[in-house]
Formats: C-alpha cells, sequence, structure tokens
C-alpha cells in the first residue's frame, strides 16, 4: 500500500522535537508500504529517511512567531501540500494535525484521487486555540469549525492521541468511530547503562546534584514563568532544573534568571536533539511537565510525559490532565498543583530523597511505559487503522 503522511511539524531523531511520525513511517516502510511524509522545513528539498521518502516544502515555522505569522505558515503549507499530495497519488492519505489545515490536501486528494482519507487529531483544533484565546476572528472561526466538522465526516477513519480527543471528535460528529492511539515510549532509547548516564552528568557539569529535566516546548501554553519561578526556588534548596527546548516565552524567562543573578545558560540549555534529549531525561532524576490551567488542556498527549516514563524516571506535574491521573494513579509521579515554587520544590525533594519511595516511583514509571505506552503496541493499532482504511469499501473491518 502506498502511505502519503502529511505532517507539517515531522522531525528526525537528530532535529529536536518529537518523533511519533518518524517511528511510525518507518514501521510502516519494514511492514512493506510506501510511505512519503511531506513536511515543512526551511527550504525545498527532496530526500531517503529510513526507507521512506520525505518531500520538505519550503515553509518556515517555529513557536515563538506571532500568531499572524504562523497562520501564513499554516496556510502556505496547506498550499503547498496539496499540490504535492495530489502528486504521490496515495492510496491512503494520512494527515496529523495540528494545524488543522493538513486535512485539506487529504480532503483535495480523496474527491480528485478516491484516495481514502485518515485524519490523526493531535490537538482539538479550533477549540483549543479559541478557548485559549489565540484565535478570536468570528469568521476565521467559522471557517475552522467547518473545516473540523468537515474533516471529521469524510475521514474514513480518525486517531485521536487521548481519550479526551476522541471524545472531543465525538462532540462535533456523534457516531464517528475513532482509534485512541497516544504518543508512546522509546523505552529501548531513553534505556541508558549506569556508565552512560554518568558519563551523560560528567558533560553536562550536573555532579551529584539532583536534577529535574524538563525537555519540550517553551510556548505560552507551556507555563514557562512556573518553570523559571522553580528553577529559582530550586537554587535555593540544593535541587537542579535544567530546562532543554525553545519558544516565545524563552527571552523573558532568561531575563527573569539574570535579573535574580543566575546565569540563565545553566538553566536553559537550549533545544537539543531527540537522542540527546534521550540521554538527559535518563540522567536526571525526574522529569517535569508544566502546562497552564485550562481544561482544554486536559487531553494533551504530552511528548516530555512519555519520554520520561520511558526512561523510568518519574514525571513532576504541575496541571491536571487525563496523563496526570495515570502517571499518579500508577504511583509513577507526583501532582504539586498551585502551590507557590518553594512549596512545590519541596515536595519534590521529599520524592527524591525517600530512597525506597523513589525506587518504588521509578519501578512504576518503567512499568506504566511498557504496559500503557510501548511504542510497538500502539504502532500496531496505527498500522491496523490505515490498512483497514486502504481495503476495498466492502472488506473493511
Amino acid at each position: 500500500m502506498k502511505i502519503t503522511y502529511i505532517h507539517q511539524h515531522f522531525k528526525r531523531p537528530d532535529q529536536a522535537g518529537g518523533t511519533r511520525s518518524w517511528e511510525f513511517a518507518r514501521r510502516l516502510v519494514s511492514d512493506g508500504h510506501a510511505v512519503t511524509m511531506i513536511c515543512g522545513g526551511p527550504e525545498r528539498a527532496t530526500y531517503t529517511e529510513a526507507g521512506f521518502t520525505v518531500v520538505q516544502l519550503p515553509v518556515r515555522y517555529a513557536n515563538a512567531m506571532a500568531p499572524w505569522r504562523r497562520l501564513v505558515a499554516f496556510a502556505r503549507f496547506m498550499q503547498l501540500a496539496t499540490t504535492a499530495t495530489y502528486a504521490d497519488r496515495g492510496d491512503v492519505v494520512l494527515a496529523s494535525s495540528t494545524p488543522l489545515t493538513v486535512a485539506v490536501p487529504a480532503l483535495v486528494s480523496t474527491r480528485l484521487r478516491r484516495s481514502a482519507f485518515v485524519l490523526e487529531v493531535r490537538d482539538l483544533w479550533p477549540e483549543a486555540p479559541v478557548a485559549l484565546g489565540y484565535l478570536r476572528s468570528r469568521p476565521v472561526i467559522g471557517l475552522a469549525l467547518r473545516l473540523e466538522r468537515t474533516a471529521y465526516q469524510r475521514a474514513r477513519r480518525v486517531i485521536a492521541l487521548s481519550p479526551g480527543m476522541a471524545a472531543g471528535v465525538s462532540r462535533v460528529v456523534p457516531g464517528k468511530r475513532v482509534d485512541v492511539v497516544p504518543n508512546a515510549c522509546d523505552i529501548e532509547l531513553f534505556d541508558l547503562s549506569p556508565a552512560d548516564r554518568a558519563t551523560v552528568r560528567e558533560r553536562e557539569g550536573w555532579g551529584d546534584d539532583r536534577v529535574l529535566v524538563y525537555a519540550g516546548s517553551l510556548g505560552a501554553i507551556y507555563d514557562v514563568p512556573w518553570l523559571a519561578g522553580l528553577a529559582l526556588a530550586a537554587r535555593r534548596q540544593g535541587l537542579r532544573v535544567v530546562v532543554v527546548g525553545d519558544g516565545s516565552e524563552l527571552p523573558a524567562a532568561r531575563a527573569r534568571l539574570r535579573d535574580s543573578g543566575i546565569d540563565p545558560d545553566e538553566v536553559f540549555v537550549g533545544p537539543r536533539s531527540k537522542v540527546e534529549v534521550a540521554g538527559l531525561v535518563a540522567a536526571a532524576d525526574a522529569v517535569v511537565s508544566s502546562v497552564v490551567d485550562a481544561p482544554v488542556l486536559e487531553p494533551a498527549s504530552i511528548n516530555k510525559v512519555f519520554d520520561g516514563l520511558a526512561a523510568a524516571r518519574p514525571v513532576v506535574f504541575n496541571h491536571r490532565g487525563w496523563l496526570t491521573d495515570l502517571v499518579t494513579d500508577e504511583g509513577a509521579g507526583l501532582y504539586v498543583g498551585d502551590v507557590d515554587a518553594d512549596t512545590a520544590v519541596r515536595q519534590v525533594l521529599d520524592l527524591l530523597t525517600d530512597d525506597l519511595r523513589y525506587r518504588r516511583a521509578v519501578d512504576r514509571a518503567r512499568a506504566v511505559a511498557s504496559e500503557h505506552f510501548a511504542r510497538d503496541t500502539l504502532y500496531g493499532t496505527f498500522r491496523d487503522v490505515l490498512t483497514d482504511a486502504g481495503e476495498p469499501t466492502g472488506a473493511r473491518r
């Protein structure tokens, strides 16, 4: 089967960012399918990666862009991807959203090429940007809502990254079949030996410090001011906070640390590739996930949480959500809530300094990763959705 995979924000393991699409695409190739990945990037390029073809369209995008520039990037990618998707002649067109505009090339191909359309819902769009105040124009919201309904209705199958997202699809199109395939844990990548962990800690200058790592986007929804406050409080109490990533909120956070007499480079270490992130997370003592207080974000399938579990590191949350509930209920993490930063640090240190409790959390994190979120298991569901969608109408399950 020939699969056209549209993901504007596709990343390889040697780049910074989530690699879900890369992991699934290479497994599809191993199972005998032909895959073309259509994505955005700084320049036009076509190359082979892990057995599949990457068609990179010249559309720059960064979290630090102003909202209007992001909308322009979405529209430009939609235009170029429509032509590229039509030319690829896929039996199945998989559109991975956000942004929801990636559904347009799939819809066009469905109409003109009779391709099977599968939609992957990574975020509830436009519900999330509207609720967060990022999308305010009534005409644009109206268009987005119509596109959302059309995409859900015309997709032969829908994949959602969490139960909450699946429920969001059902609210728009009741009765629509939705398969839940959350983000996954790449356990082998994050399974460092004690010697390799020691090498990473020495390279980073951590020594014997207790280390809490945040690895992900530093955009507005990720409560970066809270992270900066946590880093300041941690310094006072002997905990090292390391923040890996980039985004629109980084300059203000760096300035806050600088104004407090702390070298921001000691906390904010910049973006790293997925492979480098695996080493940092595995060498840390725990990971932290921060998100602003907004119910619309509770269904999010947050990469850094899966990375922490893959490395058997307990996860510290400042937010509610399905992942918070699952991980803390399993004893693999800690919810600190909206307490002040000094109290949050004390709660983290209570976990890290209690050997029995900490070892239990490490063991539970490893168990959650393998029992709930193993990459190969989730890939099996993902593959079955695509192959079923590509079957003739009468043969589909």
